[in-house]
């Protein structure tokens, strides 16, 4: 029940603002696409809303209304692409001001009296990081985004590898760079992301897959899986505009976990966070994310029942053209997840085209917020072992393209045949695990 109030005052922007916020009225959050911001900016004021941010570089603005006949009037506006509200139940205005004050208030580990001797956990032999970590642990100079629900940077296997300059929160779609605002306040998840991507060598707790690089936060939720469009939009320019060499998104956003085409606001979040994305993809920055825990196949999905995440869910019929945000863009590694006898995870996605490697998904051992340690499960737990062997790949070549540097990830994969009829061989590898597992000590030998 105290789960469910939280995720009920997080989708209602209530988590991190004063009592006094639900006085203010109630606003719906937008995105407003366009070629020029200036001119969007301009519709949105004229059909009366507010801007939050622009970003120029990508012709989307964040707005927000108490207005319900707001996005049909910036439609009207020539020069406008998309318009698309973010949430399909208003919130408080109070959103959308600076966070203060942010401390962890979520639960404390149920585990972490349990956690194994550093570097013993299985994860470690099956990635082959004691023989990787002889030629790198990565360098300085390569940057990692954690796109979470904030790191704890105060924990002392994340404090080497933290980066608090190029940290940020874009919770509310603009970039504040508030003291400590990126950090959690209800969810581990992003502190657990962290530490399998860098958590120092300290001779306790856990061990990262490249501890030698550096870590930022960017700050997109509250809890885990309640990221939105404009949260995105936000952390994927910050990404691009801050020299990461890697982002890592384990997460799917609301309100609508598959974005359809034909559905004038989740086209305009399509098209949003595609921009923003593919924005960073032309500033060199791989994007690695999960590819979600339904264990279904991807290729063939026709009904969500999970949408809206932010008000009451329905049964809707879609198709594989319904976009999970971020997975299924354009040039993203979809991770799938493997047990520790190096089988997909039963609940695990599948595709032949949606799935691009796998890693270690079940679970897993990594930091968790107030210097705990934590054992979990899911493709949020794969994805970062492969943001953590790009970036010793990226550590390894500095000057490699992200393109190159994915290239490298999936040619020195271990490919992994299909242990069953419902796997399917494809061109690329297989359906369940892509081009294969992740392997640390080939990727860093990789010429």
């Amino acid at each position: 029940m105290r789960r469910a109030m939280l995720v009920a005052a997080v989708l209602l922007g209530l988590s991190a603002v004063p009592a006094t916020a639900t006085a203010d009225p109630l606003v719906m959050p937008h995105v407003v696409v366009a070629h020029t911001t200036w001119w969007a900016e301009l519709a949105v004021r004229n059909a009366g809303g507010t801007v939050v941010a622009a970003y120029p570089q990508i012709g989307v603005v964040v707005a927000y209304t108490a207005r319900d006949d707001f996005a049909a009037k910036v439609r009207r506006t020539p020069g406008i692409d998309a318009v698309g509200a973010t949430r399909t139940a208003k919130i408080p205005k109070e959103f959308f001001a600076p966070r203060k004050d942010v401390r962890y208030t979520g639960p404390d580990s149920p585990n972490s009296g349990q956690v194994p001797p550093e570097g013993t956990s299985w994860d470690v032999p099956a990635l082959h990081l004691p023989e990787a970590h002889q030629v790198t642990e990565g360098s300085r100079r390569t940057l990692v985004g954690v796109l979470d629900v904030g790191v704890d940077d105060t924990h002392p296997d994340l404090k080497p590898a933290f980066d608090a300059k190029n940290s940020v929160s874009c919770l509310s779609g603009w970039a504040d760079r508030s003291p400590g605002a990126w950090r959690p306040t209800l969810d581990g998840h992003g502190t657990h992301v962290a530490g399998t991507i860098a958590a120092a060598r300290t001779g306790t707790g856990v061990v990262g897959v490249a501890p030698g690089t550096r870590i930022a936060a960017v700050k997109l939720a509250e809890l885990d899986d309640t990221e939105t469009a404009e949260s995105m939009v936000c952390g994927f320019v910050w990404a691009a505009e801050h020299g990461f060499a890697v982002t890592n998104n384990s997460y799917r956003s609301i309100p609508w976990r598959y974005n359809c085409d034909d559905q004038p606001d989740q086209a305009a979040a399509k098209l949003a966070v595609g921009r923003a994305v593919a924005y960073a993809q032309r500033r060199n920055v791989l994007v690695v994310a999960s590819a979600g825990n339904a264990g279904i196949d991807l290729d063939t999905r026709s009904v969500d029942r999970e949408s809206p995440a932010d008000s009451t869910p329905v049964d809707r019929r879609i198709d594989p053209t319904c976009t999970r945000l971020p997975h299924e863009l354009p040039g993203v590694v979809g991770t799938g997840a493997l047990d520790e006898k190096l089988l997909k995870a039963s609940f695990s996605n599948y595709s032949a085209s949606r799935i691009s490697v796998a890693a270690p998904g079940a679970r897993v051992w990594s930091t968790w917020p107030n210097g705990e340690y934590r054992s979990a499960s899911g493709t949020s737990m794969a994805a970062p072992h492969a943001s953590g062997v790009a970036a010793l790949i990226a550590s390894e070549h500095p000057r490699w393209s992200a393109e190159r540097i994915k290239r490298a990830l999936y040619e020195t994969a271990t490919p992994l045949s299909c242990p069953d009829t419902v796997c399917r061989e494809t061109p690329a590898g297989t359906t369940y695990y892509g081009h294969g597992m992740v392997d640390a000590a080939s990727a860093v030998g990789a010429g």
